[in-house]
């Protein structure tokens, strides 16, 4: 599978989760409970009935939007890393990566090796942040020129994601303000490629 079908079946999975998150929560709206925020059988890891039920709905209603964050994250990822084999070839982390990327990626990288954790991957790719990937983004941006419409809309998008990412990513509660504008600037992004 190429690539470029690695990133448009990423796309599809990105809008079809945004078409099935709105029907999904208007059956929920109605009253009908439909289990769907249990990606992990509750038994299989702690008792939920040792945490109050209120905190435990917010929970729920966050997962969903740490999947929704990890697919454009994801997506993105993709993109880059489709985009920049095919302008420069295999080794465009090491020409076009900027170094102080780099090096925060090799830092993550060696202070995971000594973690019992598995190690999560060999691309470099897979370490960054989101705000490296925007680094990333912009400083290839004649690489992207042609699959984003503005270099301007990126950032702004790009940013503002990154900064709901902290809420999501810390446990915290989106506002209901910050539900919308999350979903705004997930369609704003999908808008902005061509």
């Amino acid at each position: 599978m190429s690539n470029q079908e690695i990133l448009n079946r990423l796309k599809l999975f990105g809008m079809n989760n945004l078409t099935l998150e709105k029907e999904l929560l208007k059956l929920e709206k109605s009253g009908i409970n439909i289990g769907r925020s249990t990606s992990i059988k509750s038994e299989e890891v702690v008792d939920t009935d040792l945490f109050e039920s209120e905190l435990l709905a917010r929970g729920q209603k966050m997962a969903d939007f740490y999947v929704l964050y990890y697919c454009i994250e994801n997506t993105i990822r993709a993109l880059i890393l489709e985009r920049m084999v095919e302008k420069h070839g295999a080794t465009w982390w090491d020409t076009k990566v900027p170094t102080k990327v780099k090096d925060e990626v090799r830092d993550r990288q060696e202070r995971e090796k000594d973690t019992p954790m598995a190690i999560r991957s060999t691309d470099p790719l897979a370490y960054t942040t989101f705000g490296e990937l925007i680094v990333i983004l912009d400083a290839n941006w004649t690489d992207f020129a042609d699959t984003i419409r503005s270099q301007k809309a990126m950032q702004k998008i790009l940013s503002e994601l990154n900064s709901l990412r902290g809420v999501v990513a810390h446990s915290a509660d989106l506002s209901d303000d910050d539900i919308d504008r999350f979903k705004l600037l997930i369609r704003d992004w999908l808008r902005i490629q061509t």
